[in-house]
């Protein structure tokens, strides 16, 4: 846990000094280009909206949140169930992969009318997105995890009289962890923003939608502010992933 910990300590330093060095590059380029305020609001003016809005920045980035978790969770749950499947079917595998390559090739705008027919407009589209988006990468990392053990490890395994299922818990998975969290860590850098794109959409609250309502009355402080707390969410949620990870391992040591 203490690992975990100076490791989010450092990555939330790091963040908060290229945030500070963003805002100055960001006013200088104000300054130079003279840009109004009307295309380009100042670092002071979006950090007031923040602050003046906090409670309708809080309350969109936490229904995001919400979204995204919820999103990621299913991804996993679905992802480990067919890595499986396929790890013990290469029938299976063969059939169904297919499949889910052609499915993730679609292009998120393509897929996006389809989901809001099936969730509706509220929250759930904006999970939908994300367990879809995020299913193919966790899936194929578990599946490269179940496969790494080596031929002689399952032969002393076998040898040693366990049956499939202890195989897969006392070898198999772990095994698949250090893939497993590759395959989170890339899906969580871009889940939050899958979320808030699927708000956009379709209209659901969130900062999506805050972002576009915003930009709609020509709110740009307030659009840039809601900005901002995305950028800053999915670094969290990425960073989370991470720490998480470390204390995976710490634990298994």
């Amino acid at each position: 846990m203490t690992g975990a910990l100076t490791l989010t300590a450092q990555r939330l330093a790091g963040y908060a000094a290229t945030i500070a060095v963003v805002a100055l590059l960001w006013q200088a380029a104000i300054w130079v280009f003279a840009v109004p305020n009307y295309l380009l609001p100042s670092p002071g003016a979006a950090a007031q909206a923040m602050g003046e809005n906090a409670g309708t920045i809080g309350h969109a980035a936490w229904l995001t949140v919400q979204s995204t978790v919820i999103g990621m969770a299913v991804a996993t749950v679905a992802a480990l169930v067919l890595a499986l499947l396929f790890m013990a079917s290469p029938t299976l595998d063969a059939a169904l992969m297919p499949l889910i390559v052609v499915v993730r090739t679609v292009p998120m705008i393509a897929i996006a009318p389809v989901l809001v027919l099936i969730f509706g407009r509220d929250r759930w589209n904006g999970v939908g997105m994300v367990a879809l988006l995020s299913f193919f990468q966790i899936m194929l990392a578990a599946r490269k995890g179940f496969e790494a053990p080596s031929r002689h490890m399952l032969e002393l395994m076998h040898c040693s009289g366990a049956g499939f299922w202890q195989t897969v818990f006392k070898l198999r998975v772990p095994c698949a962890m250090t893939h497993l969290f590759t395959g989170l860590r890339i899906a969580s850098a871009s889940a939050i923003l899958c979320a808030m794109f699927a708000e956009w959409l379709s209209g659901a609250p969130g900062l999506g939608s805050l972002i576009l309502d915003a930009y709609s009355r020509q709110n740009f402080a307030l659009m840039w502010a809601a900005v901002g707390a995305g950028t800053t969410v999915s670094y969290l949620f990425f960073t989370f992933t991470i720490a998480l990870e470390r204390v995976v391992q710490d634990w298994s040591r």
